[in-house]
């Protein structure tokens, strides 16, 4: 149950926290990774405990005699620990989101026992690639009101100063160039995420991205530049030569695709990998040899078998780039030296065939002369 603070309670908040001396301790935490706020104390679980989190704001989470609630927009993301019927003050956030960056501070009944100020952060790409026709997230956090009602929320994107989408009091509004294929999502927003998806990639999508709020006064909160990649023509097919123990790097996205490996059986493709942004599952007998990273996947240590057509499709299931991967094994050692030296030998042999016919060339034409 979602839990919202009055005026008062506001008030009564602020005034504890400008009482309270020393400065509140310091967290930070990378976007999406777990936070826990320690807060010094414990109690049985049958006891009348009366436990709260809150930011100045706020509700974050309220332990009442047995019962837990949680703030607007902490539902299932927060917990305490419970350790042999113990219940620990300490305040567990997972996932973290941007908005999440506050003050919170901790409340046994009455007393303030810990004050936490949490700083959630995040590096945004300045550059990304993506292939024609596939789909890309241009990234952009910023702080922002979670209370705050759908329709008020005010957020704009630039391509090269260009407005390509506006997000006024609700309503998106789009720019003909790129249309309904860019969005953002107001449950996003509220987290601190503003970052527009544009789906079906075209070249002139490249160009320089800039993000704004309403809230930040018109500066800019990130930009990003997009480098399109010109896509596979129809019936192309890339191919590709490596040797047993290589590795494979190719392209795939920086978006959610799958990895498909075609068999000579028409209809017959076997799922590989599944990319999600920076994660890759992949399947057991090639699990522990890839990696991906910026958009590139690398499949190491290649063997006979790794050998086939390798497709990138997007959740439409449309190819995003097809590559023909053959693998040889490279010759043994002793099998090397014995064409090294065949050749040599070869070689050899034409030399001294040549060098005999300059000599009997030289021999005739020097006899005639003489005679």
């Amino acid at each position: 149950m979602a839990l919202r603070l009055s005026a008062v309670e506001a008030c009564i908040l602020i005034s504890v926290f400008s009482s309270v001396a020393g400065e509140p301790l310091l967290k930070k935490v990378v976007l999406g990774r777990p936070a826990s706020l320690h807060c010094d104390g414990k109690g049985s679980l049958h006891d009348e405990l009366e436990i709260m989190w809150k930011t100045q704001y706020q509700l974050v989470a309220n332990f009442s005699k047995g019962h837990l609630n949680y703030g607007l927009g902490f539902e299932n993301r927060v917990r305490f620990e419970i350790v042999d019927s113990e219940f620990w003050f300490t305040l567990h956030i997972n996932p973290t989101v941007f908005s999440d960056t506050d003050t919170y501070s901790c409340f046994h009944g009455t007393d303030l026992i810990r004050t936490w100020n949490l700083e959630v952060t995040v590096l945004p790409p300045k550059e990304v690639d993506v292939i024609e026709r596939g789909t890309v997230t241009l990234p952009c956090y910023g702080l922002n009101n979670r209370q705050l009602a759908s329709d008020k929320f005010n957020v704009q994107w630039k391509k090269d100063g260009k407005v390509v989408l506006n997000l006024t009091e609700g309503t998106t509004h789009h720019d003909q160039e790129i249309g309904y294929r860019a969005n953002i999502f107001l449950d996003e927003i509220r987290k601190g995420d503003f970052s527009m998806v544009i789906k079906n990639i075209e070249m002139t999508d490249e160009g320089n991205y800039e993000c704004f709020t309403e809230k930040n006064q018109g500066k800019i909160l990130n930009s990003v530049k997009v480098h399109v990649i010109k896509g596979l023509s129809h019936g192309y097919r890339q191919r590709v030569l490596h040797y047993t123990g290589d590795s494979f790097i190719f392209f795939v996205s920086t978006d959610d695709v799958e990895i498909l490996l075609l068999t000579g059986k028409i209809g017959d493709k076997r799922k590989v990998c599944k990319i999600r942004g920076t994660g890759a599952k992949c399947v057991e007998n090639v699990r522990e040899r890839t990696a991906v990273h910026q958009g590139y996947l690398t499949l190491k240590d290649l063997t006979k078998s790794d050998e086939g057509t390798y497709r990138v499709e997007d959740l439409m299931e449309s190819t995003v780039t097809e590559i023909v991967l053959e693998v040889r094994r490279p010759l043994p050692i002793g099998m090397f030296v014995i064409v090294t030296w065949c050749t040599m030998v070869v070689l050899l042999i034409g030399f001294i065939r040549r060098r005999r016919r300059t000599q009997n060339i030289d021999s005739c034409f020097f006899g005639k002369f003489n005679s």
